[in-house]
């Protein structure tokens, strides 16, 4: 089964290698032109070699083959003449005739003997007609080698030497014998000549018959190497079609794949359909793979960024946002030093909400931006303020020399609810190409959170609003309706005391008698600040009736209630409240009990401190007691 399957791994890497699946585009089709290119030269080739071939065979023919064709021709031509002139001789026996016959025999017989000597060494012929005495076209005739054919011309020389002796006897007869002499007396010689004439003839038949073959092997050869061409070409040209045609569905294969997975999925996306999850093969490593590569990687990016809105949405308080937002940051965009900053609007300041530990701590931003948030210049301006381009664009930046820092602001509403700050503390170290592709990603996350932190927002106002009391700004008895399970078993939980403190404004109705309901009511705002500023922020101030505050205590030591309490009433007695024309002073009783110390009843504790608080009033008022159980008379709680 491996080798089976690395066989097929083997045949693919194979066929990627052979249809340049992993070359650039512009080189794909640049090696397929090479590729055509390279066989239409092929083809080309092919038709030269066959055609320079056949033009050099051709020239061979007419340079050596036809020269000693014509020679045997014209030899065998001039020993026709050569014997008629030598019949002549023996017929016309006037010293005339005999003369110009011997000479006419003779010359032609030279001649012969000439041209097969050429043919024998090589060299021209000029053919010399001795009847007209003109001159042919010379031509030029290359040294035979053929060992069979040099013996059939050196034959023929021979006979044509024997010829030229009996043409010299044949006249030197006629010459002796005069003109009386009978023509029987020359038969023998005659008879011979024509005898060496046919058997010189028969060679040099024989010899053009051989030569003249050699045009039709030279016929068929050429025939037959042109139909092999023919074949060549065709076949090649079959190839290269074929190669093309099956190249050009490959490549086109492995370019409109990709693209047409592309355009799928982005009409998937543009119809709201499209399963993120699910990416592109990557079958290249051309444009198209790194195309296919950055789209899998963008919907890879879309898929968390919307897993993360999903997920932040479904976050039950702010703080956990801001946490996923630092771990985004931090973890997976590798942005080391980054901080977040809640921006309160209607008290003009701002608080750092990541890292958590961070809160009301300088971090790289002087102090004064968190009491005064108009300070902030992202805030300010909600713009994206960076010291990469303006190294000193922000004063109030404390980051040491030569890092850089970037804020981001967080649209809420239409107005800055947040600020995100980046930074590097050295700039030597930071790769600020590779910083801006990560801010840009930030910004992605931030974006998508914006709504989902304005809409957190609403609703942690709605709710502060539903628990606080308007006026004070306390939280309300249904606040400790909802809270107090929480509350109650952290306590145990952790083994430590909760203090309950019932306070109570001491005649309060007669301020709003004497004074009106305004005084009553900046005399109750008064009071609330004064118990707020006299306990931790840890702890509970509640409005538990119109005068009446509850005070829980969270995590303290036993009898340290009193204490604080004590300091509440001191502060309350010793604060004058200015109204119109003078200043008041009011005082406060309060009572104490604690839980679960006095009981292990939450409601009933409460009860205890409400029964300490009238033991105070009845006491003569503006005095702290601790509950003990002889103040309780009546029936258990």
């Amino acid at each position: 089964m491996t080798n089976n399957f690395d066989i097929m791994k083997q045949i693919k890497r194979l066929i990627s290698f052979v249809t340049f699946v992993d070359l650039p585009i512009q080189k794909k089709f640049i090696l397929f032109s090479i590729g055509a290119m390279f066989w239409v030269i092929i083809i080309s080739a092919i038709g030269f070699i066959t055609m320079f071939d056949m033009s050099d065979r051709s020239k061979q023919m007419v340079d050596i083959i036809w020269p000693q064709e014509k020679t045997a021709n014209i030899v065998i031509r001039k020993l026709r003449g050569a014997n008629i002139s030598m019949h002549n001789m023996a017929i016309f026996k006037d010293e005339k005739s005999i003369s110009a016959n011997s000479r006419r025999a003779k010359g032609t017989l030279s001649d012969s003997h000439g041209y097969l000597n050429t043919l024998l060494n090589g060299g021209q012929i000029i053919d010399h007609m001795w009847a007209t005495g003109q001159f042919s076209e010379p031509f030029n005739v290359i040294q035979v080698k053929e060992v069979e054919r040099r013996k059939i011309i050196s034959d023929a020389m021979v006979n044509i030497s024997n010829l030229e002796r009996l043409v010299d006897e044949l006249t030197a007869k006629i010459s002796k014998g005069g003109p009386g002499l009978k023509i029987e007396a020359l038969e023998g010689t005659i008879s011979e000549y024509d005898a060496i004439t046919r058997d010189t003839v028969t060679l040099l038949n024989d010899y053009a018959i051989t030569v003249s073959k050699e045009w039709k092997t030279f016929t068929i050869g050429m025939r037959q190497r042109l139909n092999v061409a023919i074949i060549l070409i065709s076949l090649t040209f079959c190839l290269t079609l074929a190669l093309s045609v099956l190249f050009g569905i490959l490549i086109s294969r492995s370019l409109t794949r990709p693209i047409k997975a592309i355009i799928g999925q982005i009409k998937a996306l543009s119809a709201g359909e499209i399963d993120l999850t699910r990416k592109l093969a990557v079958g290249s490593k051309d444009e198209l793979g790194i195309l296919s590569n950055e789209f899998n990687k963008l919907m890879e990016n879309i898929d968390h960024v919307t897993s993360f809105k999903k997920v932040i949405e479904e976050d039950e308080v702010l703080e956990d946002i801001y946490m996923r937002l630092g771990k985004i940051f931090k973890e997976d965009l590798d942005l080391k030093e980054c901080a977040i900053y809640e921006v309160s609007n209607s008290k003009n300041t701002m608080k750092v909400v990541y890292p958590p530990d961070a809160e009301g701590v300088e971090t790289h931003c002087e102090r004064e931006i968190q009491l005064d948030c108009e300070l902030c210049r992202a805030k300010r301006t909600g713009h994206l303020v960076s010291s990469i381009e303006y190294p000193d664009i922000c004063k109030y930046y404390t980051g040491g020399v030569g890092g850089t820092h970037m804020c981001i602001p967080i649209i809420v509403g239409g107005n800055v609810g947040g600020i995100v700050q980046f930074v590097c503390d050295r700039l030597d170290e930071c790769d600020m190409s590779s910083i801006e592709k990560k801010i840009s990603k930030a910004q992605q996350y931030i974006r998508e959170a914006q709504p989902v932190l304005e809409a957190k927002r609403l609703m942690r106002t709605l709710k502060d609003s539903s628990y606080k009391d308007a006026m004070t700004g306390l939280y309300n008895r249904r606040f400790l309706d909802e809270s107090y399970e929480s509350l109650v078993s952290g306590i145990l939980r952790r083994g430590t005391t909760l203090g309950l403190m019932m306070c109570d404004l001491d005649f309060f109705k007669q301020t709003n008698d004497v004074y009106g309901h305004d005084v009553g009511d900046q005399v109750l705002k008064e009071a609330a600040n004064i118990i707020k500023k006299n306990v931790r922020s840890s702890d509970i101030v509640i409005r538990y009736g119109g005068e009446e505050f509850l005070v829980l205590l969270t995590d303290t030591k036993p009898e340290d209630s009193v204490t604080v309490a004590e300091k509440i009433r001191e502060r309350i007695e010793e604060t004058k409240v200015k109204i119109t024309g003078g200043f008041i002073q009011k005082t406060i009783s309060i009572g104490v009990s604690e839980f679960p110390a006095d009981t292990q009843n939450f409601w009933e504790a409460i009860k205890y401190a409400d029964v300490a608080l009238y033991k105070a009033k009845e006491r003569g008022r503006n005095k702290v007691l601790k509950f003990i159980e002889e103040m309780w008379v009546g029936e258990k709680y």
